[in-house]
């Protein structure tokens, strides 16, 4: 059972020099604070901030990055300061006036909402806030500033901590507050993603902030701890599995423990199903895969450090072990706001005394069809789903293949985001595409989007030794695709040294042309007939006739975020259905 007692997190006045001393000398934290003040050293005199060109940019260029950066990174650079300043404590001799500018930069530009999130893209309009992702985080981080620096900030302006409040109202809070319609925490179920759990937990943590400076608003405070009440329930799957992947587990989870961690554990109880928590709390040992390499579908990366700010308050809060293995292995610090970089640094340190984790030979997922076998040096997947996940991918009956804890067949992965991704030109980017991914093209056809392009279980053997899972796929492609019947089977070899993927097709008539596609990082050397290398790996497919290509690919003609440093390799095997319409392929790997 979990611990009865879970101490609230508390922001720590710069008066308080007892505890930023003790903080500053807490093992483990020596050389992250170095890396702090190397990034306050190197920050600008004074912020870049966007210009009016920056926002339209967004739709003038489809180029969301020159805001983004302000969001993404640039309050890292003000996060480093304010952290910096509150370990310094207040100098009379040094009024911090890099800091100074920075918050007041911050404070009054015209909007805290980036240009992906506001209407149209356009320049934000005066008067009219938009609590997107951007802004609320904005708020709880604005809060905390307040409630560390406070004192340091009266002895600069007799107006700037007036300021904050105001500004965090105006913006985010009164607008929340009142009840105001906020797509996030207001729609159906199905559309509800990650962005409930990082709003409402910003803005919990700035009611929550601001209560402890004796401005409560509990209005927006009830209706945070609501939002995030709904954001466990409805934004994960029925078994408590996370579409979106563990990058968007991380996002999501985190910043709504931002609010909750600073509850009680009493309080925590009565407003959260902590069933359903643990749960969800669990869902990074049910995908880990080895290291920092997690099982992810969808447009979320396939590693994911250990969030210092999150995860040992999650694994005291869940009483998760795994959660504390990999607190203690692959713990990250962020920087990236202030509420992260307090909580980083302010976070237990996990020693050691936890085992590491041994996870079972077969694994299911069992809302994602996802299959995950581990034997020996070989680690495959098959997954099914549907194509209307959140942050979908196209990509019903992709297969990965690592060999010695490095892949060799792989997701891959993200997008560097453009202004037109979420939208209708979506899937026209390879990366969310099924061509994208270990999928065929069927008579030139990608898979569709949408949740009736759906996988079917056909069997599933959990067997250690000889586990098996195939998937009727046959919905993922559009009628143009001229396909009655896709089924594709993963097994283990009957020698046990390997595993062999079968696909059968069946067509609407007769010589419909099929193309396999494997996306591979290690170049393809021929071994044989229908036999490749693939670094560690001896590929074969069989089935059918047609030539095969191997197609180079950069990364970064594709937007990848991840293997920007490597080359992938595209392998298609052009074949055709038979004149009775049907056609079998055998693609087996073995080490």
């Amino acid at each position: 059972m979990p611990p009865t007692q879970l101490t609230p997190f508390v922001v720590r006045s710069i008066l308080d020099r007892e505890y930023w001393t003790a903080l500053a000398a807490a093992p483990g934290n020596a050389e992250p604070i170095a890396r702090l003040r190397r990034q306050a050293d190197e920050a600008p005199a004074a912020p870049a901030m966007p210009q009016a060109s920056d926002y339209l940019a967004a739709k003038r260029f489809n180029d969301r990055n020159r805001t983004d950066q302000l969001w993404q990174v640039g309050r890292g650079k003000m996060a480093s300061l304010v952290v910096r300043r509150c370990l310094d404590g207040i100098n009379p001799d040094d009024p911090d006036d890099r800091l100074l500018d920075y918050l007041w930069a911050y404070l009054t530009h015209p909007t805290w909402t980036v240009s992906a999130h506001l209407p149209k893209n356009d320049l934000p309009a005066s008067g009219t806030p938009t609590l997107d992702l951007a802004s609320c985080e904005m708020a709880g981080n604005f809060a905390e500033i307040r409630e560390a620096l406070k004192p340091w900030m009266d002895q600069q302006s007799g107006t700037l901590a007036d300021s904050i409040i105001e500004e965090i109202d105006r913006r985010v809070l009164t607008p929340f507050g009142r009840g105001d319609f906020i797509g996030w925490a207001d729609r159906e179920a199905r559309y509800l993603n990650n962005w409930l759990g990082v709003c409402a937990g910003s803005i919990l943590t700035a009611c929550d902030s601001l209560a402890a400076q004796g401005h409560p608003r509990p209005e927006a405070r009830a209706r945070a701890i609501a939002g995030l009440a709904k954001f466990f329930d409805q934004c994960f799957t029925a078994s408590g599995e996370c579409d979106e992947g563990m990058g968007y587990w991380n996002y999501g989870v985190g910043l709504a423990c931002h609010g909750l961690a600073r509850l009680s554990r009493a309080e925590l109880e009565q407003s959260i199903d902590m069933d359903r928590f643990r749960q969800i709390a669990d869902y990074p040992r049910r995908v880990h895969l080895f290291g920092r390499t997690f099982y992810s579908g969808n447009d979320a990366p396939f590693t994911a450090g250990a969030p210092a700010y999150l995860v040992p308050w999650l694994a005291e809060a869940a009483d998760n072990d795994f959660l504390r293995w990999w607190a203690t292995h692959f713990g990250e610090f962020s920087w990236r706001n202030v509420p992260l970089a307090l909580r980083s640094l302010g976070a237990p340190a996990m020693g050691g005394g936890v085992p590491d984790p041994t996870h079972p030979p077969v694994r299911y997922l069992e809302d994602q069809q996802v299959a995950i076998f581990k034997h020996d040096r070989l680690l495959s997947a098959l997954a099914g789903g549907n194509n209307g996940e959140r942050h979908n991918h196209n990509d019903l009956g992709h297969f990965l293949v690592a060999c010695d804890e490095e892949w060799v067949i792989p997701e891959l992965g993200n997008m560097k985001y453009t202004t037109d991704f979420f939208g209708p030109k979506r899937y026209t980017y390879v990366v969310a595409s099924s061509r994208g991914h270990n999928c065929p093209i069927i008579n030139g056809q990608a898979q569709r989007v949408g949740a009736e392009a759906r996988g079917n279980i056909v069997q599933w053997i959990a067997d250690d030794a000889r586990p098996a899972l195939e998937l009727d796929l046959s919905a993922a492609y559009p009628p143009e695709a001229n396909l009655s019947q896709w089924r594709r089977r993963l097994e283990r070899t009957d020698d046990g040294k390997g595993y062999l993927l079968t696909d059968h097709f069946i067509t609407d008539g007769g010589n419909v042309p099929i193309t396999h596609v494997i996306w591979t990082l290690c170049r393809p050397q021929p071994a044989g007939d229908h036999t490749w290398k693939l670094g560690p790996l001896t590929l074969s497919v069989l089935g059918g006739a047609g030539k095969t290509e191997v197609i180079e690919v950069d990364p970064k003609s594709i937007l990848m975020r991840d293997f920007t440093d490597r080359t992938l390799y595209r392998m298609e095997f052009h074949r055709a259905s038979d004149s009775a319409g049907t056609l079998e392929l055998r693609t087996q790997w073995t080490v």
